[in-house]
């Protein structure tokens, strides 16, 4: 894992950045009007790799989501900052045919299974073979990874958990799918990532001895509209820039692999931010 040191500026910068600089979104308070606002800025390659807990920050205690911004300055909330994860108000949604689904191609892959530090995470062994293409622009899937209990709300509820998947252009911008999960049946496709999860918990390098078989294409609800709004990243530095797209329906995970991951992270998950006037946009599915 990369070192901490490595993403840390002191607070005096104008912006923090994961390996070096990233475009901080300059963006008014008042609520988008066109969908130009939701253009990504450019986040440098190796961005994916997460400033890790005990380096500064944690979920919990002096170190916790609270304190973010003495760490991170673009941590912090201010009348402008366009912080994930949101709360996502279902009745206050923007309607507009100009914002599109992002067009998903995926096939199934091997991906290493490893915890960060701050949670149990997939790593493709062989990118380009899955993206997702939004606004004529290819976002290769890098990794996904758990949040517990979800980050996004629907109304004002939280779902059991949240998986992010994570793709990144040519550019490096970068966009996440977000998908709630709820306790109900066991979810199929992530059966073996929550198998592995043990051993990438206990293992000295903190990686499963195996990669793990998944067909991202699973892990999405085709059938589910999707919410698309401009955020940032919602672990430390918090960098903006990011275009997120949350799908409205949930799939599933059963009380046993919730428990898997829990037993690990027990809790992961960084509080709603304020909208600050940002448009939630409803995208078809179609």
């Amino acid at each position: 894992m990369t070192k901490y040191a490595a993403f840390y500026v002191p607070l005096t910068a104008a912006a923090l950045a994961l390996t070096g600089g990233v475009s901080a979104w300059a963006a008014p308070a008042s609520a988008p009007t066109s969908t130009a606002a939701l253009a990504p800025a450019s986040i440098p390659a190796g961005a994916l790799e997460l400033a890790p807990p005990g380096g500064g920050w944690s979920y919990e205690g002096g170190a916790g989501p609270e304190h973010w911004g003495e760490i991170a300055s673009t941590c912090a909330s201010t009348p402008t900052s366009r912080q994930s994860p949101v709360d996502i108000p279902l009745r206050s949604l923007t309607e507009s045919r100009k914002v599109k689904a992002p067009v998903l191609d995926y096939e199934r892959a091997a991906f290493t299974v490893r915890d960060t530090g701050e949670t149990i995470q997939g790593d493709l062994t062989t990118v380009g073979s899955n993206a997702i293409t939004l606004d004529g622009t290819r976002f290769e899937l890098r990794q996904f990874h758990l949040h517990t209990p979800s980050e996004h709300m629907i109304d004002g509820e939280p779902a059991a958990m949240e998986l992010h998947l994570v793709h990144q252009s040519a550019e490096g911008r970068l966009a996440v799918l977000g998908v709630l999960l709820e306790l109900g049946r066991e979810n199929a496709a992530l059966a073996g990532f929550f198998d592995a999860i043990p051993s990438a918990a206990t293992a000295t390098s903190s990686v499963a001895p195996r990669p793990v078989e998944i067909n991202p294409a699973h892990l999405v609800p085709g059938w589910s509209d999707l919410i698309r709004y401009d955020g940032s990243l919602t672990t430390p530095p918090c960098s903006e820039g990011v275009l997120w797209n949350v799908y409205e329906r949930p799939r599933t995970i059963s009380k046993s692999q919730l428990a898997a991951f829990t037993a690990v992270h027990p809790e992961n998950s960084r509080p709603v931010q304020p909208l600050n006037g940002r448009s939630l946009f409803e995208v078809d599915a179609d």
